[in-house]
């Protein structure tokens, strides 16, 4: 029995049972003294996505029966869920992956942060999660049942996705600011239960570090192969090479937060951990409205952590030459908007200067290397869909070092330039060194 079959059986098996047994899984409306909610069925099956996913996802129908105490008509509920382990791997993998933190935080989010904000209706409805020293468990309500599914392109988003995306950025992010501003103590007593849920360790898997120092140089070499070759100093690609030479560091040092404009940031914003509804009965194709979920990157920390990460994993340059600006508005208005409506200000012009969109914008300038740098060894596999093991090395280091220069080719090249192209061009506005 593999990996997927066993927890398939766990899943099917026992805990299920138990949670409805602990009455964690029971019938929507209240049930009546004296009634007995018991499991009548159970269907489970493995989750197939185009996506990357960390974690085992299962779909799961739990058929639930309300049995009255004096023989009266019984009744029954359906219930749709997705349950997701993690995968079997050794203590150290475990530890490596932080898969205790990464649970962690998503139950704070789940439990604290979206109650807090109340807006439970935009996100996934949370059930149980539960852990052992090397299993995480975690259930939640399968959000396609209610109209959701992932965007079918894996990446380049189409603008329409890209703005409703931005704008579910801003409104989460200003509702944050909002409690920041106004809530300030229960703000706070929140994010002090964040745990860095991936750079807290040092990473020990030198195969992964070799792709990781690769993939920049690789974006480098793309755009001096590129129509961008001439338009960006060869001084400032050899900035970028200085400081890339230590990729894991410097992303441990972006995430660090920074005032007055850190804020609780959803941590890996992309097309993987967002679904779309399509309402439009003229245009049934056409997305009209965006739910963020997976909140296990959780962190406190610039908003611009999670707005660089989804430009540069899940747009393409063929949208963002025309339209850079134009997304980068529609984010922070609803971000302002959002945040002075909280606040009590009838103009979000009144919010103090750190609000404006210059501020912003160059927030945006100095943590775009953020961005770019998770891009370089990610969007590979997203372009190029590859096989991962929790227990195995499936390439050698050399392997995996020329896999990270071809992986995705030559589409991927011309992404990769154009992202060292805009990096450049934001620092240059500003008279910035990369850092």
């Amino acid at each position: 029995m593999n990996d997927t079959s066993r927890k398939e059986a766990y899943v099917r098996d026992e805990l299920i049972p138990r949670i409805v047994a602990r009455g964690i899984l029971s019938f929507t409306d209240p049930v009546p003294g004296g009634a007995k909610v018991q499991l009548k069925s159970v269907n489970v099956s493995p989750l197939v996505t185009n996506g990357f996913m960390l974690t085992i996802p299962f779909v799961v129908t739990v058929v639930l029966e309300q049995v009255p105490q004096h023989g009266d008509d019984s009744k029954t509920e359906t219930l749709h869920l997705v349950v997701k382990i993690t995968p079997d791997c050794n203590a150290e993998m475990y530890e490596s992956c932080q898969f205790e933190t990464l649970f962690e935080n998503e139950m704070v989010a789940y439990t604290e942060i979206i109650p807090a904000l109340g807006k439970a209706e935009l996100y996934p409805r949370f059930y149980h999660c539960e852990q052992t020293p090397t299993e995480a468990v975690m259930v939640m309500s399968n959000f396609t049942f209610a109209g959701w599914k992932m965007a079918p392109m894996v990446v380049n988003l189409p603008l329409d996705y890209i703005m409703l995306a931005v704008k579910e950025l801003g409104r989460f992010h200003g509702e944050c600011y909002g409690m920041k501003e106004s809530h300030r103590a229960q703000f706070d007593s929140i994010v002090a239960k964040f745990k860095e849920s991936r750079y807290a360790v040092e990473i020990r898997d030198v195969t992964w570090l070799a792709v990781m120092s690769v993939a920049p140089k690789r974006a480098i070499k793309s755009l001096q192969e590129s129509r961008f070759k001439d338009l960006v100093p060869v001084a400032y690609l050899e900035k970028l090479v200085r400081l890339f030479d230590d990729s894991w560091g410097h992303s441990r040092r972006r995430v660090q937060p920074r005032e007055p404009l850190a804020v609780i940031c959803h941590g890996d914003f992309m097309r993987n951990n967002m679904a779309f509804r399509y309402e439009d009965a003229k245009d049934p194709d056409r997305p009209t409205q965006v739910m963020m979920f997976d909140f296990q990157t959780l962190r406190y920390a610039s908003p611009m952590i999670d707005y660089t990460v989804f430009l540069a994993n899940s747009t393409g340059y063929g949208v963002r030459e025309h339209h850079f600006e134009a997304i980068f508005k529609t984010y922070h208005q609803e971000l302002v908007r959002t945040a002075a409506r909280i606040v009590g200000v009838s103009d979000p012009s009144n919010l103090p200067p750190y609000y404006s969109y210059e501020s912003f914008h160059r927030e945006l300038a100095e943590y775009f290397s953020y961005g770019f740098n998770i891009a370089s060894s990610f969007l590979m596999i997203l372009h190029e869909p590859m096989e991962i093991s929790f227990t195995d090395n499936i390439l050698t280091e050399e392997e995996s070092i020329a896999d990270a220069w071809t992986r995705g080719g030559e589409t991927l090249n011309r992404e990769l330039a154009a992202l060292v192209y805009e990096m450049y061009r934001l620092h240059e506005r500003y008279g910035l060194d990369p850092v």
